[in-house]
């Protein structure tokens, strides 16, 4: 039985920017993806708060692990992303190597893509990296809300050969599908 998340009790503990620094005594989560893809308004929207994370224009501002304690059960941990363009395994080092591979706490990780421009190679590698270390994740594409029918179609297709990996689509005012990723990231607890 899962215990149900508010989102409504919601605090900023600490940064960190060594692996020593990593909280350990909740459950942690991670919303990760390319640079701009809407990283911050989501986490704001998850959380029913406009402005508790910053949103930017400009890209690659998150340099260390930021935790935020939500309803005093589940961390969410804002982390750098990964680029524009490309992911590669055997360059990836320090404190998100250490954040992704040896971080017990690390309970579920949210693949955010751009749903229009689908998954790019370095959406694929990262999602291959995740399922090579056995760590369950979730594609979650962002700014549905600015696509037409014809890229709709194509966001469908993605996601059926996604299948099984959990699909999420969210917007501008799709309050219902924000809540399908609320249930969701409550189950991790």
């Amino acid at each position: 039985m899962t215990s149900k998340i508010c989102f409504q009790n919601i605090r900023f503990i600490r940064s960190a920017v060594e692996k020593s620094q990593f909280l350990q005594d909740h459950p942690v989560v991670t919303f990760i993806g390319r640079s701009n893809v809407g990283k911050s308004t989501l986490v704001n929207e998850i959380v029913k708060c406009k402005n508790f994370m910053k949103t930017s224009k400009t890209a690659g501002l998150t340099k260390m692990v930021n935790y935020s304690l939500i309803d005093n059960k589940l961390y969410f941990a804002d982390v750098p992303g990964y680029g524009f363009a490309t992911f590669e395994r055997d360059n990836f080092a320090g404190l998100m190597k250490d954040f992704i591979e040896d971080n017990p706490s690390l309970k579920k990780v949210y693949l955010l893509i751009d749903a229009r421009r689908l998954l790019l190679p370095a959406d694929d590698e990262f999602a291959s990296y995740l399922e090579s270390l056995h760590i369950p994740y979730a594609f979650v594409f962002t700014k549905c809300d600015k696509i037409n029918t014809s890229e709709r179609h194509f966001l469908r297709l993605q996601e059926e050969k996604l299948a099984p990996v959990p699909c999420f689509e969210v917007g501008f005012k799709m309050n219902q599908n924000y809540q399908k990723l609320r249930d969701d990231i409550s189950k991790v607890i």
